[in-house]
């Protein structure tokens, strides 16, 4: 109780000169030892030998003042001071070393004074005032004294008296106000102290000298034998990969084996603000970079640059295929299907640990994975989650893998489209519902899109099948549309998959468990998300904020002339445990009936059989049925059938620059390549052309507003080549007589705004030429 009495009351008194000269302070250790360690320091082992400071990008210029600090203390291991030298052969060792400041040395039997101590500060500082709490002066002894002195030349170079303070009759603080500038400080005491203090302000950080890099950690004490010991570490230490972006500054800890924990945070001038598991810590770059030195959770930490590079330290990579992936780990890598199981030769994996990301590590990169990155705000800073963001809007894609590696819950708030998860964690629980609620290039139910047909049943009967352990999302968020929909072992039922449109980029969730790394299903599911190109063309027909869903979205066709009867399956799917009354409706081009229409729900399922009937008298083009669901309480939801019809072309009879459009051309979600059940409509513009063999045309591609201008604009155009290139290699029409033309979206016929719209804009279109 004394002893705290003693530091509040020293405190109080320094911060009284620390208002008066600016409060501010720094912090570092420069690689000059003191006196009684030179011969020492020099033999200290590579690791921890002094290493040129990284520069700071070009451009780029450190903040001019540093941040104020709590501790008034410069001399404090808190505000970045070290001792460089102490009377050894006096003093108890470590960690009494680091306190001398706050509350006096501890001193070992009868030595004989004066009792030296050599402080280094992570820069020149400002100096208001020194201060010393002596012990009450005795009639019949002589008095305690503290001499200072200072030096802006080195702990061995030439030192400036600045004064002296002598003990009082009554004990506490005595005040040395000054006026100087010195980095280092030496105290030379005739009696033991109760504690020592500098107040003022530290110098920002020279120009051009940044912090990034590798350091090693030192005990919390370094001291040995009367100095900093700068080879006082553990036999195997952690390492501490540096980062900084913009203002922002995040070191994670790294050896030869694993991760370890990352503290994202701020730099202000030389001050490093950061956390550490939610706790506050604060650390100070020395003048040369070549040491960190603070508080973290109480604690002291001293990092020395280090030239060694601990495998772990330093990216890692698998793969040398011409597609670029950056897989940002946590602590502790977690297996990533195909990361640890690399199948195929099409792609390059970086790994580092999520806290080392930086703009750099972006550069040349298709794609980013956050693997098992629960809480993001643990690994990285602002300036990191910035530059991401950025990255992903200029066209990139980020996918987000946590399954149950992230429970109870996950914080993905650094997005800008945040969202939670129902996380059942690791139970080893198999699932038997997986479905598809959108065709897209992320998995299509429709068989004739080889490239992008996913069958869900393939992953659900795989016997060791994990789909219980999966995340579900429990978010509201309508910017997330949902892709693969299924139930977990909680008995949540909603999105396992799902994805946003950011910029021109896309971010993906993917809540599957890791363990299903060897099931061929979840196997399918990593390649379309490895396959999805940037920018991309997605439909978003089912957002994940539905209470329930309609699905699937369907198509089908029918020749003009002849009536049909068409019978579609459907089903309703309350999403997250929705409970409620539902009537289905249908509205749109043709009658339509659907049964049943009307039920309760209590989460699960209820399938839907749907009857259009489509007359003769239809002519040939695109329309649409909407099935509709309305609960009791407003919410509703919808999918819609598409039809197209065709007629035949062979009697067409055109004027010059006269138009057709044509319906019927099937091509793969986001691709050029056309399905075959496309040929028939094909075939019939072959026969119209080898009919009139003079005419010339312009087959042209149009599309829907999905996926904006530029994307849909080279979309069309390949797809209008295609159709140039299939009539040219299966027809034998000469490619002379036909030029393909992309539009894209600029010549709508019908509104963007509904399904049916979409469908009519979504065509081939033939001008006669000549």
């Amino acid at each position: 109780m004394l002893e705290r009495a003693r530091y509040l009351l020293l405190v109080a008194a320094l911060a009284v000169g620390g208002c008066q000269g600016g409060g501010q302070s720094g912090s570092a250790v420069s690689a000059a030892p003191s006196a009684a360690a030179t011969e020492q320091a020099s033999a200290a082992p590579t690791e921890a030998a002094s290493v040129e400071p990284t520069p700071l990008p070009s451009g780029a210029t450190p903040t001019p003042a540093p941040t104020p600090t709590p501790d008034p203390n410069l001399l404090s291991w808190k505000n970045g001071a070290i001792v460089r030298s102490y009377p050894a052969q006096a003093m108890a060792e470590s960690p009494n070393v680091n306190d001398i400041a706050r509350a006096g040395p501890s001193i070992s039997g009868t030595p004989a004074p004066p009792f030296v101590f050599v402080y280094e500060l992570p820069g020149p500082a400002n100096i208001s005032s020194f201060s010393a709490e002596l012990p009450a002066a005795q009639p019949s002894a002589t008095p305690a004294t503290v001499t200072f002195a200072t030096s802006n030349t080195g702990p061995t170079g030439e030192f400036k008296d600045a004064g002296t303070l002598t003990a009082t009759a009554n004990e506490g603080v005595q005040q040395l106000p000054v006026s100087l500038t010195a980095r280092w400080i030496r105290i030379t005491a005739n009696a033991v102290f109760n504690g020592v203090g500098a107040t003022g302000s530290i110098a920002a950080p020279p120009s051009g000298v940044s912090p990034a890099g590798v350091y090693v950690e030192l005990k919390d004490a370094p001291y040995t034998n009367g100095a900093f010991d700068p080879t006082a570490m553990d036999s195997d230490p952690w390492y501490r990969r540096i980062v900084t972006v913009g203002s922002s500054m995040t070191g994670t800890r790294c050896f030869d084996g694993h991760y370890g924990d990352a503290y994202p945070g701020s730099l202000t001038g030389r001050t490093w603000e950061f956390r550490d598991n939610g706790n506050p810590g604060r650390a100070f770059v020395n003048d040369d970079a070549s040491m960190i030195v603070g508080e973290d959770n109480g604690d002291p930490i001293y990092l020395m640059r280090s030239p060694k590079q601990p495998k772990f330290c330093e990216p890692f990579e698998l793969g040398s295929g011409a597609h670029g992936a950056l897989v940002l780990d946590r602590d502790g890598p977690a297996s990533l299907y195909p990361i640890d199981d690399y199948p195929g030769k099409s792609w390059a994996f970086e790994r580092i640990g999520a806290g080392m990301l930086e703009p750099s590590s972006l550069a040349g990169k298709e794609l980013a994975i956050l693997n098992a990155v629960c809480d993001a705000s643990a690994y990285l800073a602002k300036g990191q989650t910035d530059a991401l963001l950025q990255w992903i809007g200029a066209g990139h894609k980020l996918l987000i893998v946590d399954s149950d590696i992230c429970s109870p819950k996950t914080d993905y708030s650094f997005l800008p489209y945040p969202f939670l998860t129902s996380n059942p964690g690791a139970q080893g629980a198999s699932g038997d519902r997986l479905i598809i609620v959108e065709n897209d290039a992320l998995g299509t139910a429709d068989k004739n899109d080889t490239p992008h047909f996913f069958d869900p049943k393939v992953f659900i009967n795989d016997g060791s099948n994990q789909l219980g352990d999966a995340n579900i999302v429990t978010t509201q968020d309508s910017h997330w549309c949902g892709h693969l929909f299924g139930t977990n072992v909680k008995k949540d039922n909603g999105f396992m998959q799902m994805y946003a449109p950011y910029g021109q980029g896309i971010i993906i969730y993917d809540g599957f468990d890791h363990d299903d790394g060897s099931n061929a299903g979840y196997q399918r599911v990593r390649e379309l998300e490895l396959a999805l190109p940037v920018p991309v063309s997605m439909p978003c027909t089912q957002s994940v904020s539905l209470a329930f869903l309609i699905q699937p979205n369907q198509e089908a066709t029918f020749t003009s002339g002849t009536p049909l009867t068409l019978h579609a399956a459907m089903e309703t799917l309350a999403n997250q445990g929705w409970a409620g009354h539902i009537a289905i409706t249908t509205t749109g081009d043709f009658p339509a009936t659907v049964t049943p229409n009307a039920f309760d729900m209590s989460g699960g399922t209820q399938p839907l059989a749907v009857t259009v009937n489509v007359p003769a008298s239809a002519k040939p083009g695109a329309y649409t049925v909407n099935v509709v669901g309305t609960s009791t309480d407003g919410k509703t939801a919808g999918a819609s059938i598409t039809i197209t019809g065709t007629a035949p072309l062979k009697k067409a009879v055109l004027k010059k620059h006269q138009r057709i459009r044509i319906y019927g051309i099937h091509f793969d979600v986001d691709s050029a390549h056309i399905q075959p059940r496309s040929e028939p409509v094909i075939a019939q513009i072959a026969e119209l052309m080898k009919a009139n063999p003079s005419w010339r045309f312009e087959i042209s591609g149009h599309t829907d507003s999905d996926g904006g201008p530029a994307y849909n604009l080279g979309l069309s155009q390949r797809r209008a080549q295609a159709v140039v290139d299939d009539l040219v290699t299966r027809y034998g029409i000469a490619r002379s007589r036909m030029v393909p033309k992309g539009y894209g979206l600029t010549r709508p016929v019908a509104t963007n705004a509904t399904a049916a719209g979409k469908a009519l804009n979504r065509r081939v279109e033939l001008e006669r030429l000549q």
